[in-house]
C-alpha cells in the first residue's frame, strides 16, 4: 500500500498544480475584464467560467488525493520478544 500512497501524493500534487494554474489564469481573464471596464474601453469578452470549474476541481480533487495519500494508517510492524539469553 505504501506504491499507491505515493502514486495519491503524487497525483494529488500534480492535481493541486493544474488547479493553481487554472486559477491564476481564469484570475488573468477577470482581472483584464475589470481593467476594460474601469478604464471604459471594451475588451474581447473572455469569460473565465471554464478556467476557474478547472481550478476548482484540480483543487478539489488534488486535495482530497494529498489527504489520502498522506493521512493513510501506517501498519505497525510489531517484532516478537527476544527469548532471554542463558
Amino acid at each position: 500500500m505504501k506504491v499507491m500512497s505515493k502514486v495519491s501524493v503524487i497525483l494529488g500534487l500534480l492535481l493541486v498544480l493544474v488547479g493553481l494554474v487554472g486559477a491564476i489564469w481564469g484570475g488573468w481573464i477577470a482581472y483584464r475584464q475589470f481593467l476594460a471596464l474601469d478604464a471604459l474601453r471594451s475588451a474581447p469578452a473572455d469569460k473565465p467560467v471554464l478556467q476557474l470549474l478547472v481550478a476548482a476541481l484540480g483543487l478539489l480533487l488534488g486535495g482530497f488525493l494529498t489527504g489520502l495519500g498522506v493521512g493513510r494508517p501506517r501498519k505497525i510492524v510489531e517484532t516478537p520478544p527476544a527469548p532471554p539469553a542463558a
